[in-house]
């Protein structure tokens, strides 16, 4: 561009294979990071099954706290946000409002964990499944 040369970092989607090329100068701003590594999978399954957040009962706070935690971007935060959601939802239904958060949750995580571990998508939900309702960090192979 204007006579200088530039490098670019193309990034493949998992799900629809799509790529997308983007400034290797504008890499680290725009989030992208490397894939987790082996202690990053063990700290994210130990947030899965370990002790849930306090909730609020109003929902409007409780919604917006949901919101605010899916919307860092942290992976970690992330863990955390659909561990408490499923766990509340397998003791007593949760609002639509908040399955649609849990559902745009769960989708990042298990993509990123698809990758990390090499599993397919129905492995990687069995084993979220099992670390946040049986509260085990489960033997990854």
């Amino acid at each position: 561009m204007r006579g200088e040369k530039k490098e670019y970092l193309t990034l493949l989607t998992h799900q629809d294979e799509m790529s997308v090329a983007v400034p290797m100068e504008l890499a680290e701003e725009m989030g992208v990071r490397p894939l987790m590594d082996e202690a990053g999978v063990k700290e994210i399954f130990e947030i899965l099954a370990g002790e849930s957040s306090p909730f609020d009962k109003v929902w409007s706070r409780r919604f917006k706290d949901y919101t605010e935690r899916l919307g860092s971007g942290d992976v970690i935060t992330t863990a955390g946000l659909v561990r408490d959601i499923t766990r509340r939802n397998h003791d007593s239904r949760v609002s639509y409002g908040e399955m649609g958060v849990l559902r745009e949750a769960t989708g990042p995580l298990v993509a990123e964990l698809m990758l990390a571990l090499e599993l397919d998508k129905e492995k990687v939900e069995e084993l979220i499944s099992h670390a946040i309702l049986e509260a085990e960090v489960p033997t990854i192979d």
